[in-house]
This record gives structure tokens, C-alpha cells and sequence, in this order.
């Protein structure tokens, strides 16, 4: 019973997320063709829709086998199935890994080295190729290298499981850990450097004429800042769960395996809710979309008669001037 309820349960959670993510990229896409100078809304696109890849594989395969209590496609864990799903799950983490570090780079380069040339459709496009390219490459390596610490989608553990049956060294989980780790702390350091630099500028700002419009611009750009932050820090607090939670509960209890699924989850779900309630333009798009009203003004019946209290007198109209100087 507690596993068929723990299984809907992280099915209803990733179908919310991905739910989400999904909506937040029609609005995404409408701001990116109306004008994306800075590319923040391409990031953005390739963000969320890296997000919903393991959302889709929680909701079409990992929750489904909880609750069915069974593998799918295969009869154990370490079979082809469950190892081509949790590949693609992996694919998805090690890819945002990377969309952390372009995510940054873009504010770096904007809001500190104040740099607008450098970031461009192609480039942005040619980077994440290579991050997919090294994404599959670092399964590869895992799948064929260094294979016996695989991490699977494991439903009798509520979770994600490490396959080492011969208890040999989790080389896989060192190399994951000097790869992350150095992405973190580098990614922390660059948003405090932006933090301080937005902060200092603010303060110039006050002592200066801004229009309106350079004031809108530069609001979006410190929003992008901080939409971007808030993705990296879930991100930085999925991979701790990760790490932590066996230190905490221990590496043979359930809390251990189910915990961090259902971060992770809340990760995905956080990417497409930050670009969808915290970016201003993108939740008044949405808004506009849904409590749209069209406001039609009622018109005069044929024949009516009434004089209108509202109509303009005859000397401010000049079609009626004309009118009445051709009858005298």
C-alpha cells in the first residue's frame, strides 16, 4: 500500500513539473521571436526543455514501475531497460551541468565585462551540441569504463540504487564529484561577483538621468541574473541530497534511495516555475493569455430614434459643417 501511494505520488509530482515546464516554454518562445538581443530566452528554452527530459522518463517509466512493482522492459535492474532509462536520466543531469555554466557565462559577460558581441544565436547553439556530445560521452564512460558502480532506476528501492555487486571503488561517483563540485563553487563565486556588481551599479544608477526604457532593460537583465540563480541553486541543492543523504540515513535505508528522486523532481519542477512567475514578462504573457477579455462595445439598435447624450456637437464635427453648408 505505502508503495503504490509512494509511486502516485512521484507521478503526480513529475507530471506537475513537467506540466509546467511545458506551458512555460509557449510564452518563452513568443518573447524570444519578439526580441532577445541578450539570447536570455533561448538559454532559457534549452534549460527547461533539458529539465522535462527527466520528468518525462519519471512519469512514462520510473513511477509506473513502483507502482506496478516491476521492472518495465526487463526482469533486473542491471538489464537494458532500466540502464537505457536511467542513461537518459543521467544525460539530463550532466547536461544541465553544463547549461549552469552557459547560464552564467551569458551574466558574466553582460553584467560585468559589459560585453554584448561575444554571445551570439550560433555560438550559444554550437555550445550546447558540444555539452550533449560530452553528456553521451560521460554515459559512455560509465557504461563501458567504469561500470560497476552504475547508478539504475531502482523500483524495489524507491529510487536511484548504485549496482555494485563485487563492492568494488565507486570510481564513477569521484570523477561525477571532481567534474560537479568545481562547476558549483565556480558557478557560487560568479553569481556573488554579479551580485556585488549589480549592487554597485544600483548605486550609480541613482545619481544618474535614466529613461524609462533603459531602466526596463536593465531590470530585465538583473532578472535574468536572478531567474538563473535561483536554477543553479536547486541544482546545487539536488546534488548535496545526493551526497548527503547516505552520510544521514545511511546507505542501506529507504530515505536514502527516495529522497533524492523526489528532489530532483522538485528541481524540475522549480526550472519551469522560476521562468514562469519570477520573469515579469513571461507571467503577464501567460495572464494575458488566460484572463484575456475582449471588451465589445454595444451598438445603437436600427431605427432607434433617442438622441445621443454623448454625441459630438455639430460645430466640432466637420463632416456634419459640410453637410449643413451644401443645404443653405
Amino acid at each position: 500500500m505505502f508503495k503504490t501511494a509512494a509511486g502516485y505520488f512521484f507521478l503526480q509530482l513529475s507530471l506537475t513539473g513537467l506540466v509546467i515546464n511545458l506551458v512555460s516554454l509557449i510564452p518563452l518562445i513568443r518573447m524570444m521571436k519578439r526580441g532577445d538581443t541578450q539570447f536570455v530566452y533561448l538559454i532559457a528554452i534549452i534549460t527547461t526543455l533539458n529539465a522535462a527530459i527527466s520528468l518525462f522518463i519519471n512519469c512514462v517509466y520510473f513511477a509506473p514501475t513502483i507502482i506496478a512493482s516491476h521492472y518495465i522492459f526487463a526482469d533486473t535492474v542491471n538489464a537494458l531497460g532500466p540502464m537505457i532509462m536511467t542513461n537518459i536520466v543521467q544525460f539530463s543531469w550532466y547536461n544541465g551541468l553544463f547549461l549552469m555554466i552557459l547560464m552564467v557565462t551569458n551574466r558574466i559577460v553582460y553584467l560585468v565585462l559589459k560585453k554584448t558581441e561575444i554571445f551570439t544565436k550560433q555560438r550559444i547553439i554550437i555550445f550546447c551540441v558540444l555539452a550533449a556530445v560530452l553528456s553521451f560521452f560521460k554515459i559512455l564512460v560509465n557504461d563501458f569504463v567504469i561500470p560497476c558502480c552504475i547508478v539504475y532506476l531502482d523500483h524495489e528501492k524507491y529510487g536511484y540504487a548504485i549496482y555494485n555487486p563485487k563492492n568494488k571503488t565507486d570510481w564513477s561517483g569521484y570523477i561525477d564529484s571532481s567534474i560537479s563540485i568545481p562547476v558549483f563553487v565556480g558557478t557560487a563565486f560568479c553569481y556573488i561577483v554579479i551580485y556585488i556588481t549589480l549592487r554597485n551599479s544600483a548605486k550609480e544608477e541613482m545619481h544618474q538621468t535614466v529613461d524609462k526604457h533603459q531602466q526596463k532593460m536593465r531590470a530585465r537583465e538583473r532578472s535574468a541574473a536572478v531567474q538563473f540563480a535561483y536554477i543553479s541553486l536547486y541544482y546545487m541543492i539536488t546534488y548535496a541530497t545526493l551526497r548527503l543523504t547516505p552520510l544521514i540515513f545511511g546507505e542501506d535505508h529507504l530515505e536514502t534511495n527516495m529522497i533524492t528522486p523526489v528532489v530532483y523532481a522538485l528541481d524540475g519542477c522549480a526550472t519551469g516555475w522560476v521562468f514562469m512567475f519570477v520573469n515579469e514578462e513571461v507571467k503577464n504573457e501567460i495572464f494575458k493569455r488566460i484572463f484575456k477579455s475582449n471588451q465589445v462595445q454595444s451598438q445603437e439598435p436600427v431605427g432607434n430614434t433617442e438622441t445621443n447624450v454623448n454625441a459630438a456637437p455639430v460645430a466640432d464635427n466637420p463632416e456634419w459643417m459640410m453637410y449643413n453648408q451644401n443645404f443653405t
